[in-house]
């Protein structure tokens, strides 16, 4: 390893230090080729990826330029829908995701006391073979 280190910076030798000289080259080089810059500035890679990860999120809320909040604003507007697509109401109520799931796992349109516990003791014991059961 230490000739290798030696001929890429066109040593005789290797020394001492040679090595984080070699990384740091390649580092700055492959940055600059990241970024399109002929030169590497301190920085360079940190407003590379704020740039690409900011162009991304306009993207997904579909803009043109990404501003602070656009991200949280969106998966809010997601989310909301999401819900409301779930639920099949015009407006959310706290607690209407959980009513629909107890209506679509006991078939009932209106919960009593006991009948989550009911499907599920019916479930289990109905003496209906599963797939993996034995015959």
């Amino acid at each position: 390893v230490k000739d290798e280190v030696a001929k890429m910076r066109e040593k005789d030798e290797y020394e001492l230090g040679d090595f984080s000289v070699v990384l740091d080259d390649t580092v700055k080089q492959m940055v600059c080729e990241m970024t399109g810059n002929e030169e590497y500035q301190f920085g360079d890679l940190s407003n590379e990826i704020d740039q690409r990860v900011k162009s991304s999120v306009a993207q997904f809320c579909g803009k043109d330029e990404y501003q602070v909040g656009d991200l949280s604003v969106e998966l809010a507007k997601r989310t909301k829908a999401g819900v409301l697509k779930y639920t099949g109401k015009d407006d959310y109520q706290f607690g209407d995701v959980t009513k629909q799931a107890i209506k679509n796992f006991t078939g009932k349109e209106d919960y009593q006391f006991g009948d989550v516990t009911k499907k599920l003791m019916g479930n289990l014991f109905s003496g209906k073979k599963g797939k993996n059961d034995k015959k």
